[in-house]
C-alpha cells in the first residue's frame, strides 16, 4: 500500500492480494494513517489483482473509521474483477464510486456503481 496526499485529498492506493493476509498486515497501518489524514479519502484499487472477504473486510473498516470522523471515503475499483466481488456482496451500494476519482490522475468516463 501507498499513501500519498493530492489536491488535499489522502490517496491509499493498493496492489496485488487484497486478501486476510492483508487485512490483517495493513489494518494498524491504515489506522495509523487515517488518524493523521484529513476528510477526504480514496480507496485506489486499481492495481489489485486479487479481491477476497479479507480485503472487503479491509475496505469496510477503512469506510467505517473515515465516516466516524465525519470524512468521506470514495472508492475506485478498477477491474471488472474488483468490480464483480463488490456487486455480488452489494458493497457497490455502500461505497461511494465516483465516475472520476477526485485527485489528479482521474480518468473521466470510468465506470460507477449498480453496473
Amino acid at each position: 500500500m501507498q499513501h500519498r496526499v493530492v489536491n488535499g485529498t489522502d490517496v491509499l492506493a493498493f496492489w496485488g492480494e487484497l486478501d486476510a493476509w492483508a487485512d490483517q498486515e495493513l489494518t494498524p497501518r491504515v489506522t495509523a494513517l487515517l488518524d493523521q489524514a484529513g476528510h477526504r479519502v480514496v480507496a485506489d484499487l486499481r492495481k489489485v489483482t486479487f479481491l477476497d472477504a479479507g480485503g472487503l473486510r479491509l475496505l469496510v473498516r477503512i469506510r467505517q473509521y473515515v465516516a466516524a470522523g465525519q470524512g468521506t471515503l470514495w472508492l475506485v475499483p478498477g477491474s471488472p474483477r474488483n468490480w464483480r466481488v463488490l456487486r455480488i456482496t452489494r458493497l457497490d451500494r455502500t461505497f461511494t464510486i465516483p465516475a472520476c476519482p477526485p485527485y489528479t490522475g482521474g480518468r473521466p468516463g470510468a465506470r460507477t456503481g449498480h453496473h
